[in-house]
Order: C-alpha cells, then structure tokens, then sequence
C-alpha cells in the first residue's frame, strides 16, 4: 500500500503569511510533536518533507507531508492532544507557528481558512482510507 500525503498550501501569499509570523526549528531528532502531546503549535514545511505515523493497538498508520504541508491542525482547531506523531527528514526546513498565532491568521486571512478546510478534508480522507484498509485485513 502507499503512503498517503497531506494536502498542501500552494498559494504564494499565504505561504509568506505562515513564515513570516513563524520561526525556523531545527529540532535535533526530528521529532516535531508526539502523539498524545498536548497541541500548541503547527508546523510549516517549507522544503523537504515529514512523515506522521499514529499507533493505534498494534496497527500503525502512516502519511507523508511534503514541501508546503501544515501539521497539526486537527489538534490545534479541535483543541485537542496530537493524534500523530511527527518527524522532520534531516534536510527540511520546518517553521513552527503558535496556535494563538495560527488562530489571528484564520480570523483575518480568509484563504486561510480554505486551506484548513481542504488540509482537514484530505486528513478524513486519508483516515478513512486507513479505516478501509484495517476493515478489509490490510496492513495500515
């Protein structure tokens, strides 16, 4: 089975938005946030790539977020802990935005708001496609 990838921001103006009100990371094992953690921040992916991978049980579900990928909404917009866990490959850029932040951003940027709807969308997406897998006795 492949991985599947995130959806990303592609509009040029937003991405200047998220970076410019964001910081550079490097975090020193790549780990960006961990499942059950509690959520403060997204994270931007401005070159290279991630992977996020949830454990559920002894099953294990894993998706890519490529270059322009933003991680962390669903934790952040349900106020709840991450679901996954995410890790940075050692040659990407990765900028880290404060949920107060992100949440001035969706209140005056209304592309903003359209990109989380399509992140969102293409994350149940991918959680139902893991769901069918699982039902039908596929490895996640």
């Amino acid at each position: 089975m492949s991985i599947p990838s995130l959806e990303t921001i592609v509009d040029r103006e937003l991405v200047e938005k998220i970076i410019s009100r964001s910081a550079e990371i490097i975090p020193q094992d790549g780990i960006l946030f961990r499942q059950g953690e509690p959520a403060d921040c997204l994270y931007f992916v401005k070159s290279g790539e991630a992977s996020l991978t949830m454990h559920a049980g002894d099953k294990e579900v894993r998706i890519r977020a490529g270059r322009g990928s933003l991680l962390g909404i669903p934790a952040i917009v349900g106020n709840q802990p991450y679901s996954m866990t995410a890790k940075a490959a050692w040659d990407a850029e990765i900028f880290r935005l404060s949920s107060v932040v992100f949440n001035d951003l969706i209140k005056t940027e209304p592309k903003m708001q359209q990109a989380v709807l399509l992140i969102l969308a293409g994350e149940v997406r991918v959680a139902r496609q893991a769901l069918s897998d699982w039902a039908s006795g596929s490895e996640l």
